[in-house]
């Protein structure tokens, strides 16, 4: 039976991790053997019953990320790679598909002698180390050949995959793999009563953001543009962060408190999405956009940020709007709001977990064959 390893750092209820999960559970289906190993004992995501889940503590914590190649961070993550490839062989064999995720992981893979190992990239590395590449950019550049230079990467868009080709060069081989959309399961935990008439809402009757209140999912300039809009609907923020309290602020400094709804993180958001009106994605920058497909599972009119690198691959130009551009962010909201069902973007059914899976197999198996054969 083939083995399917993913290795991350923990379970936590986000995009990447959302991925995992997804996957191993098509991987399931398949009827190959599964495991996820994690780093960390954190667990906000649920997994089926046959799937293996390990926990390999790597117990060094560091409070900055020293790239120098022989330093202390670098030393200790070598060590951990080494446990890991123990672990691996020991416990679970030879795997014949590795997807490593998220970069602290694929920095410790990067030493790891492991076969079949695929980088998956969630995100822009240029946008993820903006500030490390103006600070340092050799020194930073040169850690990043090392750690993506060294497996196959794949990269959950298009765009971010080329814009990893032109920060690093032509150091590996790589593909775009988008992320998957578990449809069916969607629907079903969309069946669940939204329950919100707590918070003043009716069904189809409020527009809808969900993301975590952070600086690169561009709350501030969402509250700008609703507040230019006409505000026929309520607007409701799904998430939780560091810059909620900031962002309740301004909702009052612009006087559309009574107009926005603060409901905190949902373990189960999907009833809320699919009794939505309008789906708003307003980030600065995405690897992939997972809402966006969420919402297109379940039916649900969607608008996005022309950011890089994701919606753009999962939206018609209408659908649209530049980054930063709040007047025009008005004005789509206010043209949506009219004309909902000209904003439905059907699901890519080619999203669907199975030919993800498919194509990971194919990747990851057929270019570490040619390597060897080389």
């Amino acid at each position: 039976m083939p083995i399917i390893l993913f290795i991350l750092k923990a379970l936590e209820g986000r995009g990447a991790e959302r991925m995992v999960t997804t996957l191993a559970s098509a991987y399931a289906k398949m009827g190959h053997s599964v495991h996820i190993l994690c780093l960390e004992e954190t667990q906000d995501m649920p997994l089926d019953a046959d799937i293996h889940y390990h926990i390999m503590p790597y117990d060094e914590v560091f409070s900055e990320q020293d790239i120098e190649p022989n330093s202390k961070q670098a030393q200790a993550y070598e060590a951990v790679a080494k446990r890991i490839d123990e672990y691996v062989l020991s416990q679970i064999g030879t795997p014949n598909l590795i997807l490593a995720n998220i970069y602290k992981v694929n920095w410790i893979m990067a030493y790891s002698q492991l076969p079949n190992i695929v980088n998956v990239l969630h995100t822009a590395l240029s946008k993820q180390f903006e500030y490390q590449l103006s600070d340092k950019p050799l020194q930073t550049i040169s850690h990043l050949r090392m750690v993506y230079g060294a497996h196959l990467c794949s990269c959950v868009s298009d765009g971010a995959r080329k814009d990893l080709i032109s920060l690093l060069g032509d150091i590996t081989k790589t593909t775009t793999i988008y992320n998957p959309c578990d449809a069916t399961w969607i629907q079903s935990k969309a069946l669940q009563k939204p329950h919100i008439e707590q918070f003043g809402l009716a069904d189809k009757q409020y527009i809808i953001h969900v993301a975590s209140f952070d600086t690169m999912k561009g709350h501030r300039d969402l509250l700008q543009a609703y507040a230019k809009t006409e505000r026929k609907l309520p607007l409701v923020l799904v998430g939780k962060g560091k810059l909620e309290a900031e962002i309740k602020a301004l909702a009052f400094q612009l006087n559309i408190s009574d107009c926005v709804r603060f409901l905190g993180f949902q373990t189960n958001p999907y009833p809320i999405i699919a009794s939505t009106a309008l789906m708003v994605l307003t980030s600065k920058f995405e690897g992939f956009g997972y809402v966006i497909v969420e919402a297109q599972a379940l039916g649900v009119p969607v608008i996005s940020t022309d950011c890089p690198f994701g919606p753009r691959e999962l939206l018609p130009v209408k659908n649209l709007i530049p980054v930063g551009d709040i007047e025009g962010l008005a004005m789509l909201i206010d043209q949506a709001v009219d004309n909902l069902t000209n904003y439905i973007v059907p699901l890519n059914q080619q999203l669907l977990p199975n030919h993800i899976a498919q194509q990971y197999l194919e990747f990851g198996v057929a270019l570490n064959s040619l390597d060897k054969n080389d």
